[in-house]
Order: C-alpha cells, then structure tokens, then sequence
C-alpha cells in the first residue's frame, strides 16, 4: 500500500505513531484488546531485527531477519488497517490523518448527464430485420461511453419523416449494440424512422443524435 514508508527507519518512526494513536483510541475506536496484540507481538520481533540489522556487525542472517519480520508485520497491518481503521464508522477522518493514513471519499461520485450524441447505422442485410449500431460521436468508438448506460431508440413506422425525435411514437431502451428489432412480414417495404440519444445510471438523458430511417426488407 502506498501509504506505508519504503524506507526502514521511516517505516520504524510511523509504525510507532501508529501503534501510540490506537493504544490510546481502542475503546473509540471499537477494537478489543485482544484483536491489537498481534500487531504488537509482530512489532516487537520487527525492532529487535532491525537494531540487529543496523548493527556495524551485522551479518547476511541479520538482514534476512529483518526483512521477514518486516514483511510479516506489514501484512499484519494491511489486514488490520482494511479492517478497522481505513473504513470504520469510529474513525474520524482527522483520526486517519493523523495516524498518516489514506482518507478515501465515501461519496459516490456524481454522474453527470449525457454531453455527447449516439451516431448509428442500420444493418439491413437479413429480412425481417433492422439491427441499429450505435457508437459516441465524440470518441467513434462502438458502444456507449463512459457513465453512460445505454441508450434511449425512440422509432415508428410511418410514411413521411417527423419533425423532432418526440413525434416518434415507440421508445426502446438499449444497453448495448447492436440493438435488432423484428418485424412481421406484412411490414416488408414499410419505411421505419430512428432517433438515439444516451442516458446515465440515474435516467438522465442526453441530447437527440441525427434522425435516420431505412426500410424493412
């Protein structure tokens, strides 16, 4: 985790602050005794192998010692710190700052509405059959962008064009392309009039993309 120092002797100093700001917090923060001792026992073993290590006499044992102590503590700690301290309801955010710990927004990030239009095509190739493939005008990749969760088809067979995308009677909603629709065979050689636009999570919607029309074959 980024938040833990890579350097020993930083890793030393704030494994201390740590350890001193929940001591102190246990009942504030909700953690029996019991469930800290571990960290404890682990930091114990850890500074003893790390006054080894810096030892002018140290040997190659020394150095490993300290590395496996390290690693065990700090895996200790990543467990505990997910658990108790990163997300708990008793733990202030001023509590994590002070603790040097990461603050993370419980906030959902807001969607915004739709900017962009879907621009599309309509695959004619089987009878029967209209398959409308849609894509971002802005990125002209297939498929719909970023907060976006499908889009809106409204479409109507009918003779001559509509003013505006409202006049089409029929309203479909699509999550992903291509979107097919499937007409009986009496409808063959009827004109079928298409308008897109996009809509978030939340049923904002976008602007209207082109109106476009083909003819079931």
């Amino acid at each position: 985790m980024g938040y833990i120092p890579k350097k020993d002797v930083d890793f030393v100093i704030w494994v201390k602050g740590l350890i001193a700001y929940v001591q102190t917090h246990l009942t504030v923060f909700n953690i029996q005794d019991g469930i800290f001792q571990p960290i404890l026992d682990l930091n114990t073993t850890w500074e003893a192998a790390y006054t080894k290590a810096i030892d002018p006499n140290k040997g190659t044992v020394d150095i490993a010692n300290k590395n496996r102590a390290r690693e065990a503590l700090e895996k200790a700690l990543r467990t505990f710190i997910k658990a108790f301290l990163l997300y708990s309801p008793f733990v202030s955010d001023n509590d994590r700052d002070k603790m040097r710990l990461p603050i993370h927004d419980t906030k959902p990030t807001p969607v915004p509405p739709p900017a962009t239009f879907p621009e599309y095509d309509i695959n004619t190739s089987v009878p029967s059959r209209l398959s409308v493939r849609f894509w971002d005008e802005a990125t002209k990749q297939r498929g719909k962008p970023k907060g976006v969760h499908g889009a809106e088809i409204r479409w109507e067979l009918r003779a001559e064009a509509p003013a505006k995308a409202e006049d089409l009677v029929n309203s479909e909603f699509s999550t992903r392309t291509p979107h097919t629709f499937v007409f009986t065979s009496d409808k063959q050689g009827q004109r079928v009039y298409f308008c897109l636009r996009w809509e978030n999570s939340k049923g904002e919607k976008g602007p209207w993309g082109m109106l476009v029309s083909a003819v079931v074959p």
